[in-house]
């Protein structure tokens, strides 16, 4: 990847070059500067001179928000809250009463077709996120 040393003086040619491959390349002008090596002021800089010098025409417009494929449709998945006490008893109106317990030992539960996830407190962020990264490849 190029590095533009920035500290230099750049052509104007070469600043609208830099600024259209900049605005093709899907990135935000923030991120491809950053790849770059080139402070965003100093980009901003020179799209300000480029439409002060009548050359606007000739950069194209930054496309924040617009991908060419689509991005894929969340669910939104119900959620139930349980009461905290891992040794409540659960009645449930429509039923008789039974020797029923809520399971709370677990912080989040992911129920997906035959397979339940139970998350802890205290369980490490690493493995869970490598846990639904698995589950993200399975998925797709």
């Amino acid at each position: 990847m190029e590095t533009i040393n920035h500290r230099k003086y750049v052509p104007m040619s070469e600043q609208i070059k830099l600024i259209n491959e900049c605005r093709r390349s899907g990135l935000t002008d923030a991120d491809w500067c950053r790849e770059h090596n080139i402070p965003p002021s100093t980009f901003y800089t020179w799209v300000k001179r480029c439409k002060k010098a009548h050359l606007g025409d000739r950069i194209e417009s930054p496309r924040y928000g617009h991908v060419e494929s689509a991005r894929p449709t969340q669910d939104i998945v119900p959620i139930s809250v349980v009461p905290d006490r891992s040794e409540e008893r659960v009645s449930v109106p429509c039923l008789p009463p039974a020797d029923t317990f809520i399971d709370n030992s677990h912080t989040i539960e992911v129920v997906m077709k035959d397979v339940t996830i139970r998350i802890k407190n205290n369980a490490d962020p690493d493995i869970i996120g490598a846990m639904f990264g698995i589950l993200k490849e399975g998925l797709c």
